[in-house]
């Protein structure tokens, strides 16, 4: 399901998303013909017109390697924090950004899982935990919900994506994330 938010500027600007930060990521992904969307808790916020709650999470569909030569050429400062599950850490005006590629879940072990990476964001959203929690959105606003997150807000409902038995033993920490959205947006 795709969306537009109107006026997406002067929201970004009253939720406090960083947009100058953002826009310096995604210009450098962009010269390496890559994407970047907004994923997760601060999506949500975008969504739901709230403050945003924690740094924001960042995808892109460039593998990792990738995303790394392209702040490399544009002097931007990272950590390989989860570099082997396809994620940095990302420094701009004492801002931290984690980033993702793109990527499905190949083998689940509790916390840790062996990851692929992949070119489709579908793919990306059917490994996330919760539909609200699989809300994209680019920094022109446009906003990607493939599993119907946005309607599960509007219907104050948390559901995980695909079995919740099998979700929650992938990874049991997912059990006291659902709760605590519950209590948030429930």
């Amino acid at each position: 399901q795709k969306n537009k938010i109107n006026n997406f500027r002067s929201l970004a600007k009253k939720v406090n998303l960083p947009l100058l930060e953002l826009n310096i990521i995604a210009e450098s992904i962009s010269k390496g013909g890559g994407n970047l969307k907004i994923v997760g808790g601060s999506a949500r916020d975008i969504v739901l017109k709230k403050k945003i709650s924690s740094d924001p999470d960042l995808v892109s569909d460039l593998m990792i390697q990738d995303i790394i030569k392209c702040l490399r050429k544009d002097n931007i400062k990272y950590a390989k924090t989860g570099f082997k599950y396809g994620c940095i850490t990302i420094f701009i005006n004492n801002i931290l950004f984690e980033i993702t590629s793109l990527r499905r879940d190949i083998e689940q072990d509790g916390r840790w899982t062996k990851i692929k990476h992949t070119k489709d964001w579908l793919e990306d959203a059917l490994r996330r935990d919760f539909s609200i929690n699989a809300i994209y959105c680019d920094l022109n606003g446009n906003i990607f919900d493939p599993l119907l997150g946005i309607k599960d807000l509007k219907n104050k409902k948390v559901k995980f994506i695909g079995d919740c038995n099998k979700r929650i033993e992938e990874d049991y920490l997912r059990i006291l994330r659902f709760f605590r959205f519950s209590l948030i947006y429930s």
